[in-house]
């Protein structure tokens, strides 16, 4: 009896090789490294914040759900229209967190414009796990199912209509005293016109997340639309260094225009995604989140934020309201100027108020009244701010535009409400 359990111990302990263990090889520092290879990589390809949205959203996607189909679950399953089968009949050797990873730099690269940077993405996670010490077959089974998952999801993706989207005819400018002109300093052309017919990723037809009315355009000074222009030029004129602080944290402008005399320069920084992002990483390093539940916070925020931005777009592009400065400039104060600059698109609703939205009440679920510092903007001269909860971050991002002076009051509100319910319809969707 003694020999027949020596004999099958030493058939259990040989068993247990690299080749069928279970345990992922890879933790939650991976993903955080992806995400912060895709955030140089944007501001490198120097993405405005509704593509950098589209960047962001699809790598953390697949990755996700790649872990997920290694608990036998898909968390796209609804939402694919194209024919899709997550599920292997060989799955011995099938390490999910290295297909993950090695699937979230396939679809980067996919989508930005510096692919050999995305290459250096894929390049670091296989380096990573031949030095935890992977088999070449279980590297290789793994990558092989990564790419079988990424081919199945590559013909979804390339429906969702961005290349008409990036195609399509420029914004014609509508000439209503209501309607969004050009703006100063650099006076762009609109920003991404026919965002808002791309498709989104979960929540299915924008309409339903429509914010609620506006107050009526009038140039009457009893008016409540001359009132809340009044607020946004008096806040400008009273801007204190607490308010200006705020306003520069949030700014994100990921090509801010600077002139001196003759000479043009342009400063390239985060994107309004991109810190949302960073704010996430965080989180999860405050709580010490794994894998899963970072992989899913990531996720869900880059999907909440794409499907906002569109949202968001719609509205924008459908009220084309006329921006603070452009109505102060003309009906108050000639010769008045925002803290910070007017982005080339119409005002209502805003556009980082949504982001903001999505992004805060989905983390405020996951890392409930998380104290955190956010050290996003440190890189690019501003120092770190300091938050007890992502809840007070989301309401200080929206009221920022505010701060800043191109936003009038009801945009942010409105537009942070908006995105909050979007960002709760995600979540919801993702957790199912």
């Amino acid at each position: 009896m003694r020999v027949f359990i020596a004999l099958i111990s030493i058939l259990i302990l040989f068993s247990c090789t690299d080749e069928t263990k279970t345990t992922s090889v890879f933790e939650a520092e991976a993903i955080h490294t992806a995400n912060r290879k895709l955030i140089e990589i944007s501001i490198e390809d120097i993405y405005s914040p509704p593509v950098a949205t589209r960047v962001f959203a699809y790598p953390n996607l697949v990755a996700y759900e790649i872990l997920m189909n290694g608990k036998g679950k898909s968390i796209i399953k609804n939402f694919i229209t194209e024919s899709y089968s997550p599920t292997l009949s060989d799955t011995l050797n099938i390490d999910y967190s290295i297909a993950a990873m090695h699937a979230y730099g396939l679809m980067a690269k996919k989508l930005v414009f510096s692919e050999y940077m995305a290459d250096s993405i894929i390049a670091h996670f296989r380096a990573e796990a031949l030095s935890k010490n992977v088999s070449n077959t279980r590297l290789e089974k793994s990558i092989e199912y990564a790419n079988t998952i990424f081919d199945q999801i590559n013909p979804w993706l390339n429906k969702d209509n961005y290349a008409k989207v990036k195609s399509d005819d420029f914004y014609t400018i509508r000439g209503h005293d209501s309607t969004w002109v050009l703006t100063p300093p650099n006076y762009e052309q609109a920003l991404e016109p026919n965002w808002k017919n791309l498709r989104t990723l979960v929540i299915g037809d924008v309409k339903k997340f429509q914010p609620i009315k506006r107050p009526a355009f009038s140039t009457d000074k009893n008016s409540a639309f001359y009132k809340e222009a009044m607020k946004v030029y008096q806040q400008g004129n009273d801007n204190q260094d607490s308010t200006k602080g705020v306003a520069k944290h949030w700014d994100c402008n990921p090509n801010e225009f600077i002139q001196k005399g003759h000479n043009v320069t342009f400063n390239h920084r985060i994107s309004p995604p991109g810190h949302w992002i960073g704010i996430t990483k965080a989180l999860c390093d405050a709580t010490n989140a794994d894998l899963e539940k970072s992989m899913l916070a990531y996720a869900s925020i880059t999907t909440a934020m794409f499907d906002g931005v569109i949202s968001c777009w719609y509205t924008k592009y459908t009220e084309e309201l006329i921006r603070p400065v452009t109505y102060i400039n003309k009906y108050i104060d000639n010769t008045w100027k925002p803290y910070i600059q007017t982005p080339p698109f119409p005002e209502y609703t805003s556009g980082h108020s949504v982001v903001s939205g999505c992004s805060s009440s989905i983390l405020e679920l996951l890392f409930p009244k998380t104290a955190f510092v956010d050290y996003t903007e440190v890189e690019f001269g501003l120092p770190a701010r300091s938050f007890a909860s992502v809840h007070d971050a989301g309401e200080e991002a929206s009221l920022s535009r505010y701060f800043g002076g191109i936003h009038y009051r009801f945009g942010v509100d409105n537009g942070l409400e908006q995105g909050r319910k979007i960002g709760k319809e995600v979540l919801s969707q993702l957790t199912k």
